[in-house]
Formats: structure tokens, sequence, C-alpha cells
């Protein structure tokens, strides 16, 4: 055995089974490392692919929200503008604000109605009692002046009515 221990060749053979059985670890070693970097890269590209289909997803969400929006946006402007219009021109293109408004419009004719039959009544009496057409407008002017000062003698005055008493300062100021 001695003798095989020098022998060179045998040394040589050694040391090229050694370098064979390393160069074999060493490619087990860069296989398995192969593997897991494929591994990795696998759940790299299923991650990207999750991520690019998510971002695809919000990208579209925020289009449609970007599209409901300007939809928003139109239909702000275009009711601010409906809403500028005279109140008959609303009804003409709203039935719904029309219903509202005939109602409204209704009260209102038969509050005028009411107040020429006064008007008529006051001149039938006036003019009975002896006054002429001048001596009732002028009664009526103090009347008014009592009502809105809130000093009538029959208990008319403006804040016994919540819409009158709030309108009451804007009637004086234009009066």
């Amino acid at each position: 055995m001695s003798s095989d221990y020098f022998n060179p060749n045998n040394h040589f053979a050694e040391q090229a089974k050694l370098n064979e059985q390393r160069a074999r670890l060493e490619e087990i070693a860069a296989r398995r490392e192969l593997d897991a970097e494929k591994f990795r890269n696998q759940s790299n590209d299923s991650l990207i692919a999750q991520l690019r289909d998510k971002a695809s997803v919000l990208a579209e969400k925020n289009h449609q929200l970007q599209r409901a929006n300007a939809q928003l946006e139109t239909d702000n402007k275009f009711l601010e503008s409906l809403l500028s219009l005279p109140m008959d021109e609303i009804a003409a293109k709203n039935p719904r604000f029309k219903a509202s408004h005939d109602a409204q419009q209704l009260a209102l004719a038969k509050w005028i109605l009411s107040q020429k039959a006064y008007a008529e009544t006051a001149f039938v009496v006036g003019i009975a009692a002896g006054k002429n057409a001048e001596e009732i407008l002028a009664i009526y002017k103090d009347s008014v002046s009592s009502v809105l000062a809130n000093a009538t003698k029959h208990n008319n005055n403006a804040v016994g009515n919540p819409v009158l008493k709030a309108h009451a300062d804007s009637i004086i100021k234009r009066n």
C-alpha cells in the first residue's frame, strides 16, 4: 500500500475522483438552486400576473368612476341652469315639479281671488258709507301700514302669519 501512496498516478487519480465528487455535489447544489430560482420566478410571474389583473380592474373602475363623475357634473350644471329658469319653464320641463307648481299656483289664485273679493267688498261698503274711491284707497294704504307695523285694531297684524312675518321687512323696503 505504501507503494500506491507514493505512486503519482494514484495521487492524481484520487484527486480526479475527489474533484469529480466535488463537481457532482456542486452540480446537485446548482440544480437545487436553479429549481429554487425557477420556483421563485414562477411565484413572481404569478404575482406579476395577479398585480396586472388587479391593476387592470382598478383602471377600469377608475375609468367608470371618472365617467360617472363627469355625468354627475353634467347633471349638476343642468339642474343649476334649470333652477335659474322661471317656475313656469321648470314646470314645462319636469312633470313632477309641474304637479306641485300647479298646486301652488291654484292656492295663489284662490288667495288672489279672495283679495279681489275683499277689495270689491271694501269698495261696496265704502261707497255705501259715503266714501269715494280715493278715500277708500287712502284707508287701504293706512291699513297696509298698520298691518306691517303690527298696529291693527282687529288683530290682523303681520306677525300673525309666519310667511308675512318673514317677508314684512322686504315689503316695507320696497314700498
